[in-house]
């Protein structure tokens, strides 16, 4: 497939800041991804933690224990009585306990932070791919401005050279003054476009440099090379569609199906084996102190019917998450299809323009070569100048929207940028 090939060119590239460098510093300082890479290592610990409850529990105790008055046991219709336990005593205690079944609890708890780790995953490249295609527009607005800026120097210089060759017709009586002050009002507009457009190139650099997290001066910036291809197809677009955000709606989705399953277990029983050493001196009589024990048992634990409304809970909550994931999709539907329309648009317009300027740009040789000979007037010379002025502008600007169109149809689909 033939492309188009362009390459910014205004700036030299020596020392220069290249959009690569530009993109690695706004992942490295932008904040709202700091926050995610703290919540995706929040993630991996949580994974971690969870995991961990597939081992054995273990504990251990130790207590000192004082009566104050020593328990007796007393026999009745006996004149008889002996210690029931030591007035003071001590109880040591060391084992472990080993989940056998859960009801699933675990196992859904593990995959659930697997899926929360994942979906985080997703959303940060989202949001990279978010601040990739904002620096690279930023970017290259500075190009926009900077080659107006060019524009507006060299239409400086063409309508100084113009005023003082009007001067010099003025001075001979070929002119009128007013054909010489419209020239000065046309200056005047001239430079006060140069000022407008070098303010917009300091906001230009302003912005870049939000993006980036630092202050950047108008200085060197490399130049972009960018492949543009000559024909695009809109199914093929939607086809390759391929937004982390869908993939993190769909792990966020998978996350709440196994906290379904987590509070559904609350009904269930939990099987568990238990194994401890105890040795305690509070009964006189005891012999041996210490002694192994080892348990084997099922229990259930609820309140009310708590778990029954914290599974439809999380039901409800997958369901929000379905519709907002097709809702994400339609919305993604509609970003491709806009972005591919402002891309033909683009093209066409960059195509106009092109030719728009060839036209201009004879159109005021003509007229400029037959106003030296007093054959076009000073307002037809005027009128050519600022028609040439425009179509510069008009094929300089559409010229990086092209580029720029293109970045926003590579961000629509997913595309790493």
């Amino acid at each position: 497939m033939r492309k188009f090939i362009f390459v910014l060119l205004f700036f030299s590239f020596a020392k220069a800041l290249t959009l690569e460098e530009a993109i690695n510093k706004a992942i490295q300082n932008n904040p709202e991804l700091q926050s995610i890479k703290q919540q995706l290592k929040s993630a991996e610990f949580g994974l971690k933690a969870d995991e961990s409850l597939y081992f054995p529990t273990f504990f251990t105790k130790a207590s000192y224990q004082y009566y104050g008055k020593t328990p007796m046991t007393i026999i009745p219709n006996f004149p008889l009585s002996f210690k029931q336990s030591n007035q003071s005593f001590k109880t040591f205690n060391i084992g472990f306990n080993q989940t056998l079944y859960s009801g699933g609890q675990i196992t859904s708890k593990v995959e659930a932070s697997k899926h929360n780790l994942q979906g985080t995953l997703y959303l940060y490249k989202e949001k990279e791919n978010q601040i990739k295609a904002d620096v690279i527009k930023a970017y290259i607005d500075l190009f926009i401005t900077a080659s107006l800026i060019d524009i507006y120097k060299k239409e400086l210089q063409s309508i100084e050279s113009l005023y003082k060759q009007a001067e010099g017709f003025f001075q001979e009586g070929l002119i009128t003054k007013v054909d010489l002050l419209q020239t000065k009002v046309r200056l005047a507009e001239v430079r006060k476009n140069l000022t407008e457009a070098q303010g917009n190139h300091k906001i230009a650099i302003s912005k870049l440099s939000q993006l980036l997290g630092e202050e950047i001066k108008d200085e060197k910036f490399e130049p972009v090379k960018m492949d543009i291809p000559e024909k695009l197809d809109i199914k093929n677009l939607l086809e390759k569609e391929n937004r982390p955000i869908v993939s993190y709606y769909r792990e966020s989705i998978k996350q709440l199906e196994n906290l379904e399953k987590i509070e559904s277990a609350g009904f269930l029983p939990k099987l568990f084996i238990q194994g401890e050493y105890l040795y305690t001196n509070q009964s006189p009589y005891l012999d041996p102190k210490g002694n192994l024990l080892f348990t084997v048992g099922a229990s259930i634990q609820f309140q009310g019917v708590a778990p029954y409304y914290k599974t439809l809970q999380a039901k409800s909550n997958t369901s929000k998450l379905r519709y907002d994931l097709q809702d994400t999709k339609e919305k993604i539907k509609l970003e491709i299809k806009t972005a591919y329309q402002n891309f033909l648009v683009a093209k066409e317009n960059y195509k106009v323009s092109v030719e728009n300027l060839q036209y201009a740009q004879e159109y005021f040789d003509l007229v400029k070569e037959q106003y030296a000979n007093q054959l076009a007037t000073n307002t037809d010379l005027l009128n050519a100048e600022a028609a040439l002025t425009r179509a510069l502008e008009s094929k300089e600007i559409n010229y990086y929207n092209l580029i720029k169109s293109y970045v926003d149809i590579k961000k629509a689909i997913g595309e790493d940028l």
